[in-house]
C-alpha cells in the first residue's frame, strides 16, 4: 500500500483534527514526524498526514470542503 501525504500540520493537534476529518468521511490515514528523514516517533512539531494513493482525491475533497483553498497548502 502506497501512502501519500495529504497535510502537513504544525503539531499533533491539528494533525488529529485533520485525521478525525478523514476517519468521518471513511479514509484511513497515518501520521509521521515531518522534521526528520526518518521514521520517527511523533513529537510536538510538525506532522505529515499520509493516506492511501488511491484515497487522495477524496481526501482532498473533505479537506478543501473543511478548510477551503488552504487544505492545499500542506501538499
Amino acid at each position: 500500500m502506497s501512502m501519500v501525504t495529504i497535510a502537513v500540520a504544525a503539531d499533533i493537534t491539528e494533525a488529529d483534527e485533520i485525521r478525525r476529518l478523514l476517519t468521518g468521511a471513511g479514509i484511513s490515514s497515518e501520521l509521521e514526524a515531518a522534521e526528520s528523514d526518518v521514521v520517527a516517533p511523533i513529537g510536538d512539531g510538525p506532522c505529515r498526514v499520509l493516506v492511501e494513493a488511491r484515497a487522495v482525491e477524496s481526501a482532498t475533497d473533505v479537506l478543501s470542503a473543511a478548510y477551503g483553498d488552504d487544505a492545499d497548502d500542506g501538499r
